[in-house]
């Protein structure tokens, strides 16, 4: 479900780049939208996330270790990294 979601926003953000971009009068290239969007929207979201869960249950938040929000944030830096430069490609068998 959670996927789904990811998916539909990711297509509405395109769309709506697309229009603007024909606003303007400008070539859009829709590879390299993705290709940001597939880089940059997971670190978004997980901020997001972070700032949601911590308004709701601040409580809580203080529990969770420092370094695991720092772990997370550089894997997730990391991976979008790679998504967008292509350094390790993972090929189906």
């Amino acid at each position: 479900m959670i996927k789904k979601l990811y998916y539909q926003f990711k297509k509405y953000n395109i769309k709506i780049a697309r229009e603007k971009a024909e606003r303007k009068g400008v070539v859009f290239d829709e590879k390299l939208y993705i290709k940001r969007q597939d880089a940059t929207l997971p670190i978004l979201l997980y901020y997001g996330f972070f700032i949601l869960f911590s308004g709701i249950f601040p409580n809580v938040v203080q529990y969770i270790p420092f370094w695991a929000f720092w772990i997370i944030l550089f894997i997730l830096i990391i991976r979008g990294l790679n998504n967008y430069f292509g350094w390790i490609k993972i090929e189906d068998g």
